[in-house]
């Protein structure tokens, strides 16, 4: 699968030389009319999805600026995260990710996951029984990133299409995008080619309507390629048909519960996603 991602991104490469200046990577994202713009954009989704509406967004060069004590007053969004946006769905598309880490409160998970690791000691004193407890550690570290981001994208959806933007544009974000990483049981990030079936499974499961009206740009297209052969490849296999129907399924239930639990939650972001849900 992942080789089969490659040959597609290459044969995309290959017939459009102007790649990189067909997305704006030269943007700057500091300027104060482009922040300006940002913001337009964030206080849309928020407002459609009855967020809280106090917050500014800002962009950053740091990957890890918003935290469980900054999001309710301001919302970072990292610069390189931003590189291939070329429309407003696009932009849309970024801001709704990161509001989805925001609505499942992975921050404030992450950090309280990342100190239970750092208690744990080898049981063994040698140099084998370190590495061991080492390697257990990034396997679990990796596993709780990737479901994040699954996690975050589908949030982002969801959000999109309640605040009418097209939730495709994140599948053409992610195509374009550098983060076209190898992936892989030690991989902390989802595969690029991950990224984009989950997403596009879960856009065409919850709103179907909107995927067969399509996304028209070039790299949405091109993406189309890579989604219909493994689709193909799927529905050659009843198996996989059948766990791909399931997975969805699924969501739907752990969407249900997960807002249940948000009510609960102090998060004005949690709460307020889950009453959208208990509302749909």
């Amino acid at each position: 699968m992942k080789k089969l991602f490659g040959i597609v991104l290459s044969m995309f490469l290959l017939t459009s030389g102007a790649f990189a200046a067909s997305y704006n990577t030269s943007t700057n994202w500091f300027d104060t009319k482009n922040v300006s713009h940002l913001n337009v954009i964030g206080q849309n989704i928020i407002k459609a999805n009855k967020m809280p509406t106090t917050v500014t967004f800002k962009v950053t060069d740091n990957q890890n600026m918003n935290s469980e004590d900054t999001y309710t007053k301001v919302v970072y969004i990292y610069r390189e995260d931003l590189k291939y946006v070329e429309n407003d769905n696009e932009l849309a598309a970024v801001v709704a990710s990161e509001i989805g880490h925001l609505v499942n409160g992975h921050y404030a998970k992450s950090t309280m996951f990342n100190n239970v690791l750092s208690s744990i000691a080898p049981t063994s004193g040698t140099g084998k029984g370190a590495t061991t407890v080492n390697i257990l550690k990034t396997m679990s570290s990796s596993k709780v990133s990737r479901d994040n981001q699954k996690e975050a994208d589908i949030t982002a959806v969801d959000l999109l299409a309640t605040a009418k933007y097209n939730p495709l544009a994140l599948i053409s974000v992610v195509y374009k995008s550098d983060l076209a990483n190898v992936g892989g049981l030690m991989d902390e990030k989802l595969s690029c080619e991950d990224r984009i079936m989950n997403i596009y499974d879960y856009a065409n499961y919850n709103y179907p309507d909107i995927v067969k009206a399509n996304y028209k740009t070039e790299s949405y297209q091109s993406a189309l390629n890579l989604i219909y052969a493994n689709l193909k490849i799927r529905k050659a296999d009843p198996k996989k048909l059948e766990k791909a129907q399931k997975e969805q399924e699924k969501l739907q239930k752990d969407k249900l519960k997960r807002a249940r639990n948000m009510a609960k939650s102090t998060n004005p972001w949690s709460s307020a996603y889950s009453l959208l849900q208990s509302n749909n």
